[in-house]
């Protein structure tokens, strides 16, 4: 055998591979086993946390979407979400509806007598982007509506609708089966029980008229007005920034076009906005949307200094009015009632209308 460079380099080639398997192949294989066991380990530990998170979140569920049995008491589920999954439910249980934010939640609508079954859409912070959506969605799926109420606020044309699409209590129901909406709950970061339930929490009636029902806090108030009176003068009003009012009228010239095109008649009106909260907010703003608005429709104004703005006696906090101003809501919308509370706005008399607005705050 004639011996070459090259075949020095086949040996020492089998003599390297030699000694790897016989040395250190050995310890590659025992590290990979003991990293697999910690692999396998640590996806044992993150498969029962996330097992843990699911079921502590499927069985403490306030937000109402795995939870449906409302008759406890609970804070703020999310109400759009189940309200509209309730209603496209059961299309023909009800044929008129009011829409708005939290605060629409103390009108009694069982109490208008024209015949139409109402229900109340009211949900936190309800924005008239969604209000179009959610019109559009009954539409879509055939729910018969013969009227609807919208009722707006100091805010309406401030918040971007955009935010509420990534926050718990705003998660729209859509029609293409909320899969990522329901694993998204799912695993969501554990919460505590609320200990504060009994207290300020309420009944929300979603298989009924649609409203949270807590008459133990009026009983409070009545037992002790002075009180309540006192309580309220100590707080400050929540301020919200931004200005949309170009964008949410062209939203509510959308909705009023769907309602014109499906015969749905359109109610609007401006909610009675707490004296406290209506002069923190910036007026010549609001007097802006409420000038535009009147171009597009006539509406009721329940809001600037009156009797019942004026008087924390009607209200539960700084924001939301309690259910005897819904009933005089009521009685102006469909009644009659008097002018001095829910002044009667057109395009003809919106400019000399801010006057009077401006001329109070004065």
């Amino acid at each position: 055998m004639v011996i070459n460079d090259s075949n020095y380099a086949d040996l020492g080639d089998m003599e390297t591979k030699q000694l790897f398997r016989v040395s250190v192949f050995p310890i590659l294989s025992g590290e990979l086993v003991m990293m697999k066991k910690y692999v396998y380990r640590l996806m044992g530990m993150l498969l029962v946390a996330l097992a843990f998170t699911m079921g502590w979140n499927y069985t403490l569920d306030t937000s109402g979407l795995f939870n449906r049995d409302f008759s406890q008491k609970r804070i703020d589920p999310n109400q759009r979400f189940v309200k509209m999954r309730y209603i496209l439910s059961q299309p023909q249980k009800y044929n008129a509806f009011c829409f708005g934010s939290s605060r629409v939640g103390n009108i009694d609508l069982e109490k208008v007598s024209n015949g139409l079954r109402f229900y109340n859409m009211t949900y936190t912070q309800g924005l008239p982007a969604e209000w179009l959506s959610d019109v559009q969605l009954f539409v879509k799926h055939g729910v018969v509506v013969k009227q609807i109420l919208v009722g707006l606020d100091d805010f309406s044309f401030r918040i971007n609708p955009e935010i509420h699409k990534e926050q718990w209590l705003s998660i729209p129901y859509t029609d293409d089966g909320n899969m990522k909406t329901y694993v998204s709950y799912l695993l969501r970061k554990p919460k505590k029980p609320d200990k504060q339930v009994e207290s300020k929490g309420s009944i929300y009636d979603i298989y009924g008229t649609g409203r949270p029902l807590h008459p133990e806090r009026d009983e409070q108030i009545e037992a002790d007005v002075q009180k309540h009176l006192t309580d309220t003068a100590s707080q400050k009003p929540t301020r919200y920034e931004g200005n949309r009012i170009h964008a949410t009228i062209e939203e509510l010239r959308q909705l009023k076009a769907i309602c014109d095109e499906n015969n749905i008649e359109l109610v609007f009106f401006i909610n009675p906005i707490n004296a406290v909260t209506y002069r923190d907010t910036n007026l010549q703003e609001f007097n802006e949307f409420k000038y535009q608005l009147a171009q597009l429709t006539d509406y009721y104004d329940f809001s600037g200094l009156n009797d019942i703005t004026t008087n924390n006696y009607y209200y539960y906090e700084l924001s939301h009015y309690r259910p005897l101003v819904g009933d005089m809501i009521i009685e102006r919308l469909f009644h009659g009632g008097s002018n001095n509370f829910g002044f009667y706005v057109t395009k003809e008399n919106v400019a000399e209308h801010i006057k009077v607005l401006e001329a109070q705050v004065q």
